[in-house]
């Protein structure tokens, strides 16, 4: 990625370094990332998901087509019992208003069938890019970040620390407050302006620090001070006031300086939009019942297929 395109990405992706890429799967923190659609090949590997793992689904709204497939999709998801978290990104406002209303109804889908979903707003990404930036130049950054939570949480189940934060951890926090999540990582050696504007970007929530609980993951470079660890919390503290944290996590990083490198998971904020009125709940609006039959159906085939064969081959055998 060209870094001049950017104008401030400090702190989006302060993870493991390493791009995860779509499909990817890490067996030491089973964590799976899907997107958009489950291929051929993604079918067997839902087989190696169980309820101890967590998967990610990356969905771009705003096809009315794309609807009941994005439902069948995470019902299938949601099958393996695993924790299932949706990162949604909003279409651009110059995609028109239709769209829009079809990503709003969209995104209350997934949150119905997700355990958490993390959103971005498009033309929040758009603004941190540099004027001149091309449009194959910014589908490989907004990809990028869609994909910073699924590292900052990786890095966090991953690293071992005075502190640790496990996948149950994790678990446990995500499930115990339904709806969007917060994921942020920054970092650096001084923190001269307000911790607010080193966590705050125009692509995620505003009202992060109005949320229910958090939970906080500190990596500190060999040269950080007592005092310094102990005046990042404080500023944590008054930052996020309003909110409960549930877990502090704590680990060195074996490098020089005074660097520090600071994860947010932060529950029960509110929805980027309220929920159509007249938006049935998918399971009254017979959707659910339309997609399990679906399924149901092209699974009995195969052996209706078997049996029906047997059944000539017999007749051919009495010939």
């Amino acid at each position: 990625m060209n870094a001049d395109a950017i104008e401030d990405v400090r702190g989006v992706d302060a993870g493991t370094g390493t791009r995860a890429g779509v499909h990817e799967d890490s067996r030491s923190s089973n964590i799976f990332q899907f997107r958009q659609r489950l291929a051929e090949r993604d079918m067997d590997r839902l087989q190696n998901i169980g309820r101890d793992d967590i998967c990610f689904f990356r969905f771009v709204g705003g096809n009315p087509g794309e609807t009941d497939g994005l439902v069948e999709r995470l019902l299938r998801l949601k099958e393996t019992r695993a924790l299932l978290i949706g990162i949604f990104r909003f279409p651009f406002r110059f995609e028109g208003k239709k769209r829009l209303q079809t990503s709003i109804v969209q995104y209350h889908r997934m949150k119905e069938l997700c355990d958490a979903v993390i959103y971005f707003d498009s033309d929040g990404m758009m603004e941190i890019l540099k004027p001149g930036t091309s449009i194959q130049e910014a589908h490989h950054i907004f990809e990028w970040l869609e994909e910073a939570p699924i590292r900052d949480i990786r890095s966090m189940v991953e690293i071992s620390g005075e502190m640790n934060i496990d996948m149950r951890d994790i678990q446990t926090f995500v499930r115990g407050e339904k709806g969007p999540l917060f994921v942020r990582t920054f970092e650096g050696e001084e923190f001269d302006e307000p911790l607010k504007y080193l966590v705050s970007t125009p692509y995620l929530p505003e009202d992060y620090t109005e949320g229910k609980q958090m939970i906080v993951n500190i990596g500190c470079a060999k040269d950080v001070d007592l005092d310094a660890f102990r005046q990042m919390n404080l500023r944590l503290n008054d930052l996020f006031h309003k909110t409960d944290l549930v877990k502090l996590g704590m680990y060195y990083m074996d490098e020089p300086g005074e660097r520090f490198r600071v994860t947010l998971l932060v529950n029960g904020i509110e929805d980027p939009f309220e929920r159509p009125e007249e938006m049935k709940c998918m399971f009254a609006s017979g959707m659910w019942w339309k997609c399990r039959w679906r399924r149901l159906a092209a699974a009995m085939i195969p052996a209706v297929r078997e049996r029906l064969g047997q059944r000539a081959l017999k007749k051919e055998r009495e010939v």
